[in-house]
């Protein structure tokens, strides 16, 4: 056998060892599974067995840890506030209507002062007027102090009056019989003043709608005329004029 030959196997063969001792020492611990170590077993027995003669231990009662009483939040006072003089819109409201009412007062109180003034003057106007007819024609051939024959009666010297919750006004006259109600049907409330002219005889020679009135219904006013017109009075010694006011109130 040839030298070389040897060497190849010696090579061969610890090669082959070196690889085994590599693989058993570190190639198959590496790959084996780690086992836990087992615990051991210890066995103390049980009380009765393992007490003896000794008295059974009693085990020591732990004392009883009371339930803690959940404390009650503390609240913080709330501190309420006050109202002041800076939040005063209601202080202003009620200021505004009380002025707001006086005005409203202050209002009605002129107007009828207003309606009080107008009234007086077209009184007045209406006995100069009278005055200034009785002056044209009495200066006539009769005398005395207004008794006169005839079919004339004696004049009323305050020349107004009521009836029948209606008022007329007449200088120098007195109503003959009783004064005339408008007919009407329909459902209105008011008053109605009609100017009149008085002839000698004491009729009514013609009415128109006055003042102060109030219902602007057509049907009214004309049976207010009417009524005006059918009214006689006493007689006189001149025309006179004056006023009839109804009062109509809902049926």
């Amino acid at each position: 056998m040839k030298k070389a030959d040897i060497y190849g196997i010696t090579g061969s063969v610890l090669s082959c060892i070196l690889l085994f001792l590599l693989l058993w020492f570190v190639v198959i611990p590496m790959t084996a599974p780690i086992q836990d170590d087992e615990g051991i077993m210890v066995s103390f027995g049980e009380t009765l067995d393992g007490g003896g003669n000794s008295p059974q231990a009693i085990p020591e009662a732990k004392p009883e840890v009371a339930a803690a009483t959940p404390s009650k939040p503390v609240t913080k006072p709330v501190k309420e506030e006050v109202l002041t003089q800076k939040d005063n819109s209601a202080y202003i409201a009620e200021q505004n209507r009380k002025k707001e009412e006086k005005a409203l007062k202050d209002a009605q109180a002129e107007k009828d002062r207003i309606a009080a003034e107008k009234k007086k003057k077209e009184q007045d106007a209406v006995n100069n007027a009278n005055n200034t007819m009785s002056g044209l024609f009495g200066n006539s051939n009769t005398t005395g102090t207004g008794n006169t024959s005839g079919n004339t009666k004696q004049g009323n010297p305050l020349g107004s009056g009521t009836s029948g919750g209606n008022s007329w006004s007449l200088n120098g006259r007195s109503l003959s019989g009783r004064l005339v109600n408008p007919s009407y049907d329909n459902d209105v409330e008011g008053k109605i003043t009609v100017t009149i002219r008085v002839d000698e005889d004491g009729r009514v020679t013609s009415a128109s709608i006055g003042s102060p009135t109030n219902i602007s219904d057509v049907t009214t006013r004309n049976a207010a005329i009417a009524a005006a017109k059918s009214t006689r009075f006493t007689a006189g010694s001149s025309i006179a004029t004056g006023s009839i006011t109804y009062n109509f109130n809902l049926r």
